[in-house]
């Protein structure tokens, strides 16, 4: 099946056995350089689906590898990424922010509570999150653009026996047909798959807990967040031991975090647009994935 039932599964037959509530502090928001360290004994069960989740990084590192390689057909060619490939990153980044952000603010009254209250926190923060999109064109330039999947997560993935296949590559569909065949960083499908490890463990953590005794509610809340933290540090460990063999493919150590939080917030973006026009009650995940940016 794809990887998004497997890993939910994966999840759901954790946390049946899960009973120890874990600290505030194993959540932490996605690091490029941060090592993984070893995994908690809570955690321990859920040990081969953290593991599929670096093996995910290293077969991204190594998609984009083949992406990158030599080519004659143009279309295929990387090209250095440039300061003008920067401003136009931060510019399309801070228009998403405002389409998203105005969509947002009508529709507040509609939300449950706590929803609303995160939304109405993050509706506060817009000068911040716009200085931030506009600081993307700051950036020394560095890396190379190839063309990319363009809309990587979960879903467009295969499990197959113990491991996994990429397809659909047409990219987002929102978005039209020449940007999407334009080239890009591959930070971009880095961020897209991060986020999907935040959506697959609060789908997985609602979908179970919804005949679960509220006492239990913060500790299954809790493991799902450290399991998001552990997945997430996983993939992009594998994904830069393997990136490695290609370095010109990524800009230098300092600006990857800039760049990867800044395709983060643009992919949370997308999300949020995207809940907000069909899925109201999932609005919730890419509100708190922001938020914890």
């Amino acid at each position: 099946g794809d990887g998004w039932e497997w890993f939910v599964r994966q999840i759901e037959s954790v946390l049946e056995h899960v009973n120890i509530p874990l600290a505030p502090q194993e959540y932490f928001a996605p690091n490029f350089l941060r090592d993984p360290e070893p995994l908690a004994e809570v955690l321990m069960p859920a040990q081969e689906s953290i593991e599929a989740a670096a093996l995910l990084g290293q077969r991204t590192a190594e998609l984009h590898i083949a992406l990158g390689s030599p080519s004659d057909n143009m279309a295929f060619s990387s090209e250095p990424q440039t300061p003008e490939d920067l401003a136009r990153d931060a510019g399309r980044i801070e228009a998403q922010l405002k389409a998203t952000l105005d969509a947002l603010r009508p529709q507040l009254m509609s939300l449950d509570e706590v929803t609303a209250d995160a939304a109405a926190l993050l509706l506060s923060r817009r000068v911040e999150l716009i200085a931030r999109a506009r600081k993307v064109a700051a950036l020394p330039s560095g890396g190379r653009r190839i063309r990319i999947h363009g809309d990587l997560h979960l879903g467009q993935t295969l499990r197959t026996d113990g491991d996994f296949v990429f397809l659909d590559f047409e990219g987002e569909p929102a978005r039209s047909l020449a940007e999407r065949r334009r080239k890009q960083s591959p930070l971009r499908d880095v961020a897209g798959m991060i986020r999907s490890f935040s959506y697959v463990a609060h789908f997985a953590l609602n979908r179970f807990r919804a005949g679960e005794e509220e006492s239990r509610s913060d500790t299954l809340g809790s493991w799902a967040r450290a399991w998001e933290s552990a997945a997430s540090t996983r993939f992009l460990h594998a994904y830069r031991e393997t990136i490695a063999a290609e370095p010109a493919l990524l800009p230098p150590a300092q600006q990857v975090q800039a760049l990867l939080d800044a395709y983060l917030l643009e992919k949370a973006l997308y999300e949020l647009l995207y809940e907000l026009n069909n899925r109201p009650t999932w609005l919730r995940i890419p509100v708190s994935g922001i938020l914890s940016l």
